[in-house]
């Protein structure tokens, strides 16, 4: 939410210091200047990436409200669950819970534990997952910073145009102050879309897409535990190290459990 509130807070400024100035807010509109400017930075955005891709860019804007967080809290408890049933019932048993998980990435390696993959082949085979991820998840970003590149170009593109219109009425000199005006305009919509939105959105998806990267590191070391059959306690000892928000206080009074488990592990 403070995403949205950054940009509502930026285009505010802007048209503030507009009106501040004296000028009417109709000097900043121009349909002529959004259509060269957002039409030609999405049209560039679309011939280097692609529809699939420039799609992909579009939905994740929907990540600013609700970002596909892994909750590791919950993860560890739900993980000591696993391991319990597994070693109550078998590792079979974990077949009836994949149906329930939400989280592709963990149902994969939910799968890979019933299948009996061998431990040592768990990290390897996850970590490629995780990175086949981490690259689609990179996607948006990389769309929007492009975008970002291109706006501003375009807009200096459309500022020309506006003149060259101008220049064609040389015989109207009454019209030529506010002709050049509206020109300006597509510069300011291109500089402003790149440093307002493209730009920010863009940093902020890949910065997201890197979170969710280093949530995943600790699902995976989450597997592997699961698949060397370790006890739930001992897995959600190992795990919480991972936890930067754990309470101090928690966190000394576990560490004499975190070296027995080190030990018993």
């Amino acid at each position: 939410m403070t995403n949205l509130l950054g940009l509502l807070c930026g285009f505010l400024v802007i048209i503030g210091g507009a009106l501040s100035d004296g000028d009417p807010l109709s000097s900043l509109v121009s349909a002529t200047a959004v259509i060269i400017v957002i039409g030609g930075s999405f049209a560039a955005m679309l011939t280097q990436f692609g529809l699939g891709h420039l799609l992909s860019g579009l939905k994740g804007v929907v990540w600013l409200l609700k970002p596909p967080r892994t909750d590791l809290h919950d993860f560890i408890e739900q993980i000591a669950e696993w391991s319990s049933l597994a070693r109550s019932q078998g590792t079979l048993a974990l077949e009836g819970v994949i149906p329930n998980v939400t989280d592709h990435f963990q149902a994969q390696g939910l799968q890979m534990i019933v299948d009996n993959t061998p431990p040592e082949e768990m990290p390897g085979r996850l970590s490629a997952l995780a990175e086949e991820t981490e690259r689609h998840q990179a996607i948006p970003g990389e769309v929007w910073e492009a975008g970002g590149g291109y706006s501003p170009t375009i807009g200096v593109m459309g500022a020309v145009l506006g003149l060259i219109h101008v220049m064609m009425r040389l015989d109207h000199p009454e019209e030529l102050g506010e002709g050049i005006a509206t020109a300006f305009v597509a510069t300011i919509y291109g500089v402003g879309a790149a440093n307002l939105v493209f730009l920010p959105l863009g940093t902020r998806l890949k910065n997201l897409a890197k979170e969710l990267s280093r949530e995943r590191e600790v699902v995976i070391q989450g597997f592997v535990l699961l698949a060397e059959g370790k006890p739930g306690l001992v897995i959600k000892q190992n795990l919480q190290t991972f936890l930067h928000d754990k309470p101090k206080a928690a966190a000394a009074a576990d560490e004499p459990a975190g070296e027995t488990a080190g030990q018993a592990a």
